[in-house]
């Protein structure tokens, strides 16, 4: 059987995390959904989402998953403070953090970068969703800032990850879009008329302390590779959502 998830080795390698991105396939959703669905706000069955989630926990030993409502905005919440219960609704929020063990925190994209933000010394996790939207207003800064003002995280001793997303080679935008990109992040994120968001994200990261060196991208495609990802843009904006998920392991 097909793998139906991409662990995040450069992170699990620390021991202290379980993260990965779910894939497509192995799922029981119908076109255009095909197949393994994990978000209920694209028009999907309610059933199908249902069972693709209890096929990915069975996979990955996920037990609790905590998310929020994705607005393309600036939010941070707290993973502790949000409820497990099956039918309730989550906040509006575009990254989440905690310090709870064996508590995964999720995002949902296809095409967006997923970011994994692991603290070693706390130790600490966060996850963000970053589009083009998110990148401009620097989530990914407000996710460590949060993390700090909550842990005590230092940029300095974190490890971060890019998961698959959109890459340069498919993601064309308007002039006007990458002006405002080229403005606050500097000329590595444009080529010609395409935007590079890892770039843009990357170097938001490095400048408030995190190093280079900490900092890994995915080399995968989601537009390029829709055998594997769903892609918004590739698929004309009718298809699923991955889930990209991070845990810290149980301490004992």
């Amino acid at each position: 059987m097909k793998k139906i998830y991409h662990a995040i080795q450069e992170l699990e390698a620390t021991n202290i995390v379980t993260a990965g991105v779910s894939l497509r396939h192995g799922g029981v959703s119908r076109p255009p959904y095909t197949s393994l669905n994990l978000a209920e706000h694209v028009g999907d069955d309610p059933d199908a989402v249902a069972a693709n989630r209890e096929i990915l926990f069975q996979k990955t030993g996920l037990t609790q998953l905590r998310y929020c409502r994705q607005v393309h905005g600036t939010d941070v919440i707290d993973g502790a403070n949000l409820s497990p219960a099956i039918g309730t609704q989550p906040p509006e929020a575009d990254a989440l953090v905690t310090t709870q063990c064996k508590v995964a925190l999720g995002i949902f994209t296809a095409d967006c970068v997923p970011i994994f933000v692991l603290d070693i010394e706390t130790p600490a996790i966060g996850i963000a969703h970053a589009g083009w939207r998110g990148t401009l207003a620097r989530i990914a800064v407000n996710t460590l800032a949060r993390m700090e003002t909550l842990f005590g995280t230092v940029a300095a001793n974190c490890q971060i990850h890019l998961g698959p997303s959109i890459q340069q080679c498919c993601y064309t935008v308007s002039t006007e879009l990458l002006t405002q990109f080229t403005d606050h992040f500097g000329g590595t994120v444009r080529s010609g008329t395409n935007l590079n968001l890892q770039s843009a994200n990357v170097n938001q990261l490095v400048e408030i302390g995190v190093p280079t060196a900490a900092i890994s991208v995915s080399p995968f495609c989601t537009a390029c590779r829709t055998d594997l990802f769903y892609s918004h843009r590739a698929e004309d904006g009718q298809t699923g959502r991955m889930l990209s998920f991070i845990g810290l392991n149980s301490k004992s």
